[in-house]
């Protein structure tokens, strides 16, 4: 299955930049059909690194994927348009990146209980647990267990998911066993609310 046919949603879980850079890398023209799912692709991991603190690999794999796009698109009026779209997003990226090399902004310090909270999970049958269930072993409150994993979270380490009255906690895509970030699917309410500023303040540059 050729990896611009998955449903965006779907090509957006199973693809981080670095996989997508290196499917991109050996297209050699997109159709209509796959600049849509591309957009798309684009559009949600653009918004996603320009929330994220500290992850300069990421938003340069992106600033790539973004300059790669523009060469595939076909000429005419849709792959005109995309161009300046996906132009767009290359301007933004790059003012992240220059943000980070000027600012320099440090790893951040292991959190005392993270390897530990990271360990359960792994360890876990179904590669998820329930957050309630962590403070007895961390010899935690309940509060603090949530304190910690909302850092980690942020840190794109896990991922909460609630079901019903329980929150369900799992590692993020790719795993945390190195310890460093990897990338995360940010909340659609902020992406919207991201992409309405990213592109009022394109439109008044």
């Amino acid at each position: 299955m050729h990896w611009l046919t998955h449903h965006p949603d779907d090509l957006i879980e199973r693809f981080e930049p670095v996989e997508a850079l290196k499917e991109l890398r050996q297209q050699m023209a997109l159709t209509v059909e796959q600049i849509g799912t591309l957009n798309a692709y684009l559009h949600h991991w653009t918004l996603v690194l320009l929330q994220r603190t500290n992850d300069p690999e990421g938003v340069q794999e992106m600033l790539t994927l973004c300059e790669i796009a523009q060469d595939l698109a076909p000429e005419g009026a849709e792959g005109s348009s995309m161009q300046q779209r996906w132009n767009g997003f290359e301007d933004l990226l790059e003012g992240k990146r220059r943000y980070l090399q000027a600012n320099r902004i440090p790893t951040p310090i292991r959190l005392k209980h993270q390897d530990a909270i990271l360990r359960i999970i792994q360890q876990s049958e179904s590669g998820r647990v329930k957050q309630l269930d962590l403070a007895e072993p961390l010899k935690l409150t309940k509060g603090r267990v949530s304190q910690i994993l909302g850092v980690l979270e942020s840190r794109a380490l896990i991922t909460r998911q609630r079901e019903g009255k329980d929150s369900w906690v799992s590692l993020a895509r790719a795993g945390a066993a190195s310890g460093s970030p990897t990338q995360q699917k940010a909340p659609a309410a902020a992406l919207e609310h991201l992409g309405a500023s990213v592109f009022s303040f394109r439109k008044a540059a």
